[in-house]
């Protein structure tokens, strides 16, 4: 939900930067196309055009003027005649009412765009070419006109995109923001937790209840770390090559000698994979195999067997399964276990195969979780492995 606030806040802020820039555009237009050279000074011409008792005296750049804008003149007496003219085509009259004046004084006089300029007792109007000039509220030049409305629908697919994508990342940059800042939060608790776990552990008896509590808050903690540096894109990863065989044994060796009498481990190695290399970092594969082991330890607290098993896959692929024959889950909680990662955390198993399935992810293995209720659980992984 605030996703889409914060969407549509800053779409909001974007249509008001984007309306104020295009009236930019177009006034712009209309400042620099050629028919600025209609934008003229009435006043100018009419102090080059002085009346003398009956007659008119004209500058000559009166008439440069005019005839650079292929322009008329003409000057109305207080009776409504024509008493001067330059220019002036034969379908204007020469003699004008009062309505008539009201008429066009603001816009056009016969179709052409005209303008007035009061001298004393008399009336000066400037006529424009026939569709050179759009003249209302607002002027344009024709050619203004005609430019604008090319250019209309590239700057409404333009303004478009701008509208969808700019909040749009606007909006990933903020998320991400606090994605960052949520990640550091989490790795400063985990980092915190650590030193006063590893105390407690130090002063537990060997074997109690409490040091297996203290192993799931410390495996909960690594795997929320891990899962956090994994999702914000955060964590630095080594990749190197593993000596596969050897690093499985030892921790399933850790296991044999951290859980008591009621689990046991056995691991079974095809032959020809004893000097199986893979690539990856060397932490984030430990931690797949050891959440995937301690959830068969974990979810059968009356202990069980869990057997291991390496084999070959395929040409360069492996298989390695990690079987129980614990309590299992049903086949509706075998069916959200193995969907698509979700934001909330599968149900029972938790976090733990969470980060399994992220660290699968990855390094795309392919990772595939089955179960029989009240007989077994198993975790298969198939990975690239490099021949030696």
């Amino acid at each position: 939900m605030r996703k889409l606030i914060s969407y549509f806040l800053y779409m909001g802020i974007v249509i008001v930067i984007l309306i104020l820039f295009n009236v930019g555009i177009i006034v712009g237009i209309n400042l620099f196309t050629d028919e600025e050279k209609y934008f003229l000074s009435i006043s100018r011409i009419s102090d080059g055009i002085q009346k003398e008792d009956e007659s008119y005296n004209i500058y000559d750049n009166v008439f440069e003027e005019i005839d650079r804008l292929n322009a008329f003149v003409i000057i109305i007496d207080e009776k409504g005649d024509v008493v001067w003219e330059y220019n002036k085509p034969d379908d204007i009259p020469q003699c004008f009412s009062l309505a008539d004046v009201a008429g066009f004084s603001r816009w056009y006089l016969k179709d052409y765009p005209v303008y007035t300029w009061r001298r004393d007792k008399e009336l000066m109007v400037i006529g424009l070419p026939k569709n050179s000039m759009w003249k209302y509220t607002l002027k344009f030049g024709t050619s203004a006109l005609t430019m604008i409305f090319s250019v209309l629908p590239y700057i409404v697919i333009v303004d478009l995109i701008i509208v969808l994508v700019i909040p749009l990342w606007l909006t990933g940059k903020r998320v991400k923001l606090k994605e960052r800042h949520r990640s550091e939060w989490i790795a400063g608790v985990s980092h915190d937790i650590r030193t006063p776990l590893s105390i407690v552990m130090g002063n537990t008896e060997r074997g109690s209840i409490v040091e297996k509590q203290c192993f799931k808050i410390r495996d909960l903690v690594n795997n929320l770390n891990t899962e956090n540096k994994l999702e914000s894109g955060m964590g630095k990863w080594n990749k190197a090559k593993i000596q596969f065989v050897p690093f499985l044994r030892e921790l399933v060796c850790d296991y044999a000698n951290i859980c008591n009498d009621s689990y046991s481990f056995n691991l079974d190695i095809e032959s020809g994979l004893e000097k199986t290399v893979i690539i990856g970092d060397e932490s984030l594969v430990k931690r797949m195999i050891d959440n995937l082991i301690s959830n068969s330890v974990n979810h059968n607290e009356a202990g069980c067997n869990i057997d291991i098993f390496l084999k070959k896959y395929s040409n360069n692929r492996i298989q390695l399964s990690i079987i129980d024959n614990g309590k299992g889950v049903s086949g509706q909680e075998i069916k959200q276990i193995n969907g698509k990662l979700k934001s909330e955390y599968l149900p029972e198993h938790g976090i733990g195969l969470r980060v399994v399935k992220r660290i699968a992810k990855k390094y795309k293995y392919r990772i595939m979780l089955k179960s029989e209720e009240g007989k077994s659980f198993e975790s298969d992984i198939i990975m690239k492995y490099v021949k030696v």
